[in-house]
């Protein structure tokens, strides 16, 4: 007797058959620079009064070279044919903007003003964090020890990147 497939659901079933290539590998690119966009005018002015000496300049100034890295790194991922570093670094990318939504979303509601960058972690980096860990365990482009890796990686640089505002 054989059992019956479970039902999935309309969504799930053009989820599946969406063939949506190596796309989905630039997320981590495109939810950055939307991010920082929403970050840039009024970020450093918000860091200063919160944590430590920030300058819109100093912002820009180390967020370009890391726009190209994680740009870099949705490239080489895209034109991987199999889970590797390039596939990690563009996974843990993408968490970390997961992670720092959520940094954002707590700095709001424990200070009770607005943390620049908590809507696009809200309404952008979170959703998209969701739907590249489905997509990526869905079309078996990296295996659940890697995700954790990645997610660790991730988590890591989350840390690094609010322990700078300190400094």
């Amino acid at each position: 007797m054989t059992t019956p497939a479970p039902e999935t659901s309309p969504v799930d079933q053009r989820l599946a058959r969406a063939s949506w290539g190596p796309l989905p590998y630039f997320l981590p690119f495109v939810v950055y620079v939307i991010h920082t966009l929403e970050e840039l005018p009024g970020f450093a002015s918000w860091a200063t009064a919160h944590f430590g000496p920030e300058s819109t300049e100093t912002f820009a100034a180390y967020h370009i070279p890391l726009m190209l890295l994680v740009l870099l790194a949705s490239w080489q991922a895209s034109r991987a044919t199999r889970a590797n570093g390039w596939v990690v670094a563009a996974t843990a990318f993408q968490w970390q903007f997961g992670v720092n939504a959520l940094f954002h979303l707590t700095t709001w509601i424990t200070l009770g003003v607005y943390s620049p960058g908590v809507v696009t972690g809200a309404v952008v980096s979170i959703p998209a964090t969701v739907a590249y860990l489905v997509w990526i365990r869905r079309q078996n482009r990296i295996t659940i020890r890697q995700i954790w890796l990645a997610a660790a990686i991730g988590t890591a640089i989350a840390a690094a990147a609010i322990g700078f505002l300190f400094l």
